[in-house]
């Protein structure tokens, strides 16, 4: 839910707009300039003197998919204008009928003035008049069809985040979700509508009440045919994340290892089985509905045994979730001058070689563990992992390379034959990372670029689905 998302999965496309930046005028773009009073929902109250207020309401470059024609709509008092990928056609009280230019640079929003009494609030940017009643674009939730579980990491925020009581939740109406995520309501409303599970990963350092409220909506105004997944933050293995920082500082505090990993682990599974158990208190006779996920590191299967031998994980657990991403270590940084000269056909062959062997090991190995515990095994995340790390990121070749293959028609075969082998060691359910994303130096995560797009993953994706 980055405002620089490809995917656009609402009627209002300004649901993801980035936050407000103040510009003066004749001065250096800058994100740093304070911002003026706002209202609850962040809306300005007031325009400072000699500057602007701006909002990227759509950053993507590809946007053949929207009309030539879009309208702003809005509530209160004030004037406004549109810069980059957007001009203004008309203007009339509430409602702005703008432009959207077919050039690679942000459709920006630009508020010129607005009245402190009745500032300008509740901004729907949409693509008819009148806008249309339901809260997801057709094509999004087209796309959705044939999947089984909606993981909402990404929408929630979930990396790094700052969540600690209930009143920090993202609340419907709020402007610049780019940086708060979505609101829980969507999300039940998502998977309500097109009749998949949820996959919720609580924030790291929610408490209780935060956790039994969640559960208590969900339990409330989630569609009761559907089984909810619950997964402690994501990652918490991985040292890159706060959340991890955070189970290794509380693990050591409670004493329970001398070893900071192992500390860090067994906090995780402490966390995640005291979250479950408010999860089943919640949901008393319907607990059999909360599917209670166990993540560890696909590559170490220590990890894995760690976290399922302490406390109530037993208990609690019902999946062990792995990441079994192939490719990752060909973007490392002592081997990417040896891969940058690589053609396609060597990529694919070495590609090959470590789904065949490598990571059919992993996942063996992680398999074997689940079934020792009585547990499903579940990919959390997955696919090809093609990216530059360590500063690997900034090797143009490197990058034109990766983005290349996730290009070519091999890479459909490839995710076919990986999934095969997930099937074939004893895999259960694969969350695919991820639905949508344009290519970058940061990776080729989508399994489609931009809408309307059939790349050789989607196209595999759809064909095994239809077996």
């Amino acid at each position: 839910m980055s405002y620089w998302a490809q995917e656009q999965p609402f009627t209002n496309l300004a649901h993801n707009a980035a936050r407000w930046r103040v510009q003066i005028k004749d001065a250096p773009f800058t994100w740093d300039e304070p911002l003026p009073p706002m209202t609850p929902d962040g809306y300005p109250l007031s325009v400072p003197d000699g500057a602007w207020l701006d909002s990227f309401l759509i950053f993507t470059a590809r946007r053949e998919h929207l009309p030539r024609e879009l309208f702003l709509n809005y509530d209160g008092r004030g004037k406004m204008t549109y810069v980059g990928g957007g001009e203004l056609t008309q203007r009339l009280p509430g409602r702005d009928r703008l432009r959207n230019l077919a050039r690679d640079d942000a459709l920006t929003l630009r508020m010129i003035e607005t009245d402190s009494s009745d500032p300008i609030r509740n901004i729907r940017l949409v693509e008819q008049d009148p806008p249309a009643a339901a809260e997801f674009r057709r094509p999004f939730l087209d796309r959705l069809q044939g999947m089984q579980v909606l993981r909402f990491m990404d929408w929630m925020g979930t990396n790094n985040s700052r969540v600690r009581q209930w009143q920090d939740r993202p609340r419907r109406g709020q402007f610049g979700r780019s940086e708060l995520g979505v609101p829980l309501e969507t999300m039940i409303l998502l998977s309500n509508t097109v009749g998949l599970s949820p996959w919720f990963t609580m924030p790291h350092l929610a408490d209780d009440d935060y956790v039994r409220a969640f559960a208590d909506q969900v339990r409330r105004d989630l569609d009761p045919g559907l089984a909810v997944h619950v997964e402690y933050s994501n990652e918490v293995w991985n040292t890159m994340f706060d959340q991890a920082g955070h189970a290794g500082t509380r693990g050591l505090a409670l004493g329970l290892s001398q070893d900071g990993y192992q500390a860090q682990l067994r906090y995780y599974s402490l966390r995640t089985s005291q979250i479950l158990a408010i999860w089943e208190d919640v949901f008393a006779a319907d607990g059999h509905r909360v599917v209670g996920v166990y993540a560890a590191q696909a590559a170490n299967p220590w990890t894995s045994e760690t976290i399922l031998e302490f406390g109530d994980a037993r208990r609690f657990a019902d999946v062990l979730a792995i990441a079994p991403y192939f490719g990752g270590g060909l973007g490392a940084p002592e081997r990417a001058p040896d891969v940058q000269d690589w053609g396609l056909d060597q990529l694919f062959d070495t590609l090959h070689l470590e789904v065949e062997t490598e990571s059919r090991h992993q996942i063996a190995a992680q398999a074997a563990i689940a079934r020792r515990y009585g547990l499903p095994l579940y990919a959390y995340e997955g696919g090809q992992h093609l990216v530059g790390h360590g500063g690997a990121e900034n090797n143009d070749r490197l990058t034109e390379l990766f983005i290349a293959a996730n290009r070519d028609a091999r890479m459909g075969a490839l995710y076919k034959r990986h999934l095969g082998v997930w099937q074939e060691e004893g895999g259960d359910l694969y969350a695919l990372f991820a639905s949508m994303g344009g290519p970058s130096k940061w990776g080729s995560w989508g399994l489609l670029e931009f809408e309307g797009d059939r790349r050789p993953k989607w196209e595999a994706v759809q064909d095994l689905l239809r077996r």
